[in-house]
């Protein structure tokens, strides 16, 4: 006679079976991560690469000329008055080291946007994009008009700074087609996009960006553009400054508060941006290396594309020890963007040393 047996776990082997999978689990979950992270590094490193590539098609078309920066000089002049209440004191340009006209002229003009410019050049706007990006800027006020001059100036009292903080072209203009569901920000009375982090809702359709270009090139003089384009920086990881960079965010794209150290936030009121506050950033990360590592973009570091067409990955800290400053212009092999900021040693920003620098 043949007694039928049927296997069946106790609640004990039950239990052990579960404690070895959540083992293995515990196990693998950081390594999945892991891939999943460099997975998206590579796109983002493709991506810095196309774009290098849209540069220097760009330059070939143009007699090796980077995209301009305004150079209307009535547009210049009209700037220089700062309409719409844009003129803050610290932004005077009489001040030393300041640049000799209003600074935020051509990020005013919608079709100077290396991302407009560069647009016929690209497969795709999504190039712009890092997946890796925590924080991202984009078309944030738009100007739909071709004259989009006189279109500011047909409302200049409801685009100014008094009016509305976040309807003012000192924010970077774009022009329309590039908002989503914003035409126009002076006449629907709101910008596209939030200017930092992912969580925030934006218009439908507006066009972002985590990948940002120099705005040097175009002020060196060509022969330091073309001493080792191999070291001059043309595009990076960008974060809430995706259309110039210096010393700390191209180091940190990812570390929010970084520039409101300089003179412009009053040094000493670092702590208290509204920016450094919402990514827990502190004075002690312009210290410490370890408290600021976990805001490199990509595990320790960040992908930078040169004026040669190449990229690569590079350590944060590494981009610090590579950088140019304003004591030593021979200082580090890095090229194509300015050491200003908490990250710099420029007499103008707090002489009296009350934060400390990157290096």
């Amino acid at each position: 006679m043949r007694t039928d047996k049927r296997s069946r776990l106790t609640f004990g082997e039950l239990l052990l079976t579960t404690a070895i999978v959540a083992v293995l689990a515990s196990l693998l979950l950081p390594a999945f991560a892991r891939a999943r992270d460099q997975a998206r590094q590579a796109v983002c490193l493709a991506n810095i690469k196309t774009i290098c590539a849209a540069i220097n098609m760009y330059r070939a078309d143009n007699d090796q000329h980077f995209p301009s920066r305004e150079v209307n000089p009535e547009i210049i002049a009209y700037f220089d008055t700062y309409p719409g209440g844009g003129g803050l004191a610290q932004w005077d340009p009489t001040q030393p080291g300041r640049e000799p006209h209003c600074h935020r002229v051509t990020g005013a003009n919608p079709y100077l946007r290396w991302a407009v410019i560069l647009d016929s050049y690209l497969p795709s706007r999504e190039v712009w994009r890092c997946p890796n990006a925590f924080l991202e800027r984009g078309a944030f006020f738009i100007n739909p008009a071709p004259d989009w001059v006189a279109h500011l100036k047909a409302y200049e009292g409801q685009w100014g700074r008094e009016t509305s903080p976040f309807l003012c072209p000192t924010e970077l203009s774009w022009p329309a087609g590039w908002g989503g569901e914003v035409t126009d920000s002076v006449l629907q009375r709101r910008g596209a996009v939030p200017m930092t982090d992912k969580g925030r809702t934006a218009s439908p359709g507006m066009f972002r960006q985590s990948i940002g270009t120099t705005e040097q090139a175009v002020l060196e003089p060509m022969g330091v553009v073309l001493d080792d384009p191999a070291w001059f920086v043309v595009c990076a990881d960008g974060g809430a400054t995706i259309h110039d960079f210096c010393t700390g965010t191209l180091a940190y794209p990812d570390l929010c508060g970084l520039e409101c150290a300089g003179e412009d936030y009053w040094w000493a009121d670092w702590e208290n941006c509204a920016w450094s506050r919402r990514c827990g950033a502190n004075v002690e990360m312009l210290r410490n290396p370890e408290l600021r590592k976990p805001y490199a973009r990509h595990f320790g570091g960040v992908n930078i594309g040169f004026l040669d067409g190449h990229a690569r990955w590079l350590n944060s800290e590494e981009v610090i020890r590579e950088s140019p400053s304003h004591g030593d212009h021979s200082r580090g092999r890095l090229r194509g963007y300015g050491p200003w900021g908490p990250t710099s040693d420029a007499p103008w920003y707090d002489p009296a040393g009350r934060v400390p620098t990157l290096y």
